[in-house]
């Protein structure tokens, strides 16, 4: 049994860039992320939704310029995106799948505290795709919908969306809404190892999968930490420490090549090499 079904968290950074790279990437059929997918649906918004998303963090970071004269870092992520997974062999329809980003929506909304007019304006810069994964074979992950939605409403910036009680949030209410509309229980569901060896016992399989696991996402937040030394760098024009974290960079990527990412670990990683070009 799992203790819910799968959300990942992440802020979309770069300012306007990234999220425009990121409407891109949602409906890229060629992408290398993409060689499992079977059908992009676009679920709520399209690319107007992104620019409106864009427009009021650039609104918001030219405010700060002008008004705000204690200084401070400028805002330089201007959305938050979500990742909502099913196993293999669940396949809600197109209707389904919106009504669960709706309750998931609305659960982060209350969450915010928004008024009226904060709402509206939180209402009309909601992005959600759903990508359609080829059901059979061991490797790629299940359906998921990208939900990218904009952190600044009404001159303020949603500070909630990014903070963990959001995750653990949004997470609960995936569970009841998967339950209530497509009628899947996250704790009836046994999850099938196909590639676990024979001669592994049960605790060394997990100790190892939990180690690999473990390792992957260390070499991921240290080409995190690498990029935005890389963006610093670029920013104070600084082209010796641009090229020394360039073959840092390098270095962890050809790392993890040799394990096997799921759909969100690509996805984290793809927004780094992105960002870059």
């Amino acid at each position: 049994m799992i203790k819910n079904w799968t959300v990942t968290t992440q802020p979309v950074r770069l300012g306007t860039d990234g999220v425009m790279m990121r409407e891109r990437y949602l409906l890229n059929t060629k992408h290398a992320n993409h060689k499992c997918t079977e059908d992009l649906v676009s679920l709520f918004g399209c690319a107007e939704t992104s620019n409106r998303i864009a427009l009021a963090g650039e609104q918001f970071r030219l405010n700060q310029h002008l008004y705000n004269r204690r200084g401070g870092r400028p805002l330089s992520s201007y959305a938050i995106e979500y990742c909502l997974t099913l196993p293999k062999g669940y396949r809600p329809t197109k209707g389904q799948w919106q009504s669960i980003v709706k309750d998931c929506c609305l659960a982060l909304a209350k969450l915010c505290k928004l008024n009226k007019q904060e709402f509206e304006q939180y209402r009309q810069q909601i992005r959600a795709v759903l990508h359609q994964q080829a059901q059979g074979g061991n490797k790629g992950s299940g359906d998921h919908v990208h939900i990218i939605i904009g952190k600044v409403v009404g001159g303020r910036v949603l500070k909630e969306l990014q903070q963990k009680k959001a995750t653990k949030l949004i997470k609960q209410a995936f569970n009841k809404s998967v339950l209530e509309h497509v009628g899947i229980d996250y704790r009836s569901y046994e999850p099938i190892e196909k590639e676990k060896g024979r001669r592994l016992s049960t605790w060394q399989y997990q100790h190892q999968k939990a180690t690999e696991a473990l390792e992957i996402e260390k070499l991921i937040e240290k080409m995190q930490t690498q990029f935005d030394k890389w963006l610093k760098a670029k920013e104070e024009c600084n082209e010796r420490q641009i090229r020394r974290q360039q073959n840092r960079l390098l270095k962890s990527h050809e790392q993890l090549k040799l394990h096997s990412l799921n759909t969100s670990q690509s996805d984290r990683v793809s927004i780094i090499k992105d960002q870059i070009k």
